[in-house]
């Protein structure tokens, strides 16, 4: 083919039709795909179990406004499952509560109002802090 000769302790680059491998081989990457589509099968067959028609027809409809919280509440619903958390058919109004759970997680118990020294700084939570603007003339002293 090609008479081409490399320096001596030059090593030929992979990648070429006649290189290394970079990645998995076809069969490899084929059968990967294969067990990600079988499990993502029989999560949808749990979940389908284990909600009832309303409770399904309400997930499905998230899914298709809201792809990642939908995708959230599966994936919970699939490790409650898996624990033996769920006894039964999920109702609907028991998937509204797991959706209010994965949408607004509960406040760290940390997260108290505070209230900085001096009363100048107020955080209500969520984000939001109050703090006033701190005037020469304010004296704590001379409060009536």
């Amino acid at each position: 083919m090609s008479n081409f000769q490399l320096p001596q302790g030059f090593k030929p680059a992979s990648g070429g039709p006649s290189g290394g491998n970079n990645g998995p081989s076809p069969e490899e990457r084929e059968a990967a795909e294969a067990r990600a589509r079988q499990a993502e099968e029989m999560k949808r067959t749990m979940i389908a179990a284990m909600l009832e028609p309303a409770a399904r027809e309400r997930l499905s409809r998230i899914s298709l406004t809201r792809p990642q919280l939908a995708a959230q509440v599966e994936d919970l619903l699939v490790r409650m499952g898996q624990q033996g958390q769920i006894r039964g058919q999920v109702t609907d109004e028991a998937l509204k509560g797991l959706l209010e759970q994965v949408s607004n997680p509960p406040p760290n118990k940390n997260t108290t109002p505070a209230v900085s020294a001096g009363g100048r700084t107020k955080s209500l939570g969520g984000g939001i802090t109050i703090q006033r603007k701190r005037d020469d003339s304010d004296s704590d002293e001379y409060d009536l």
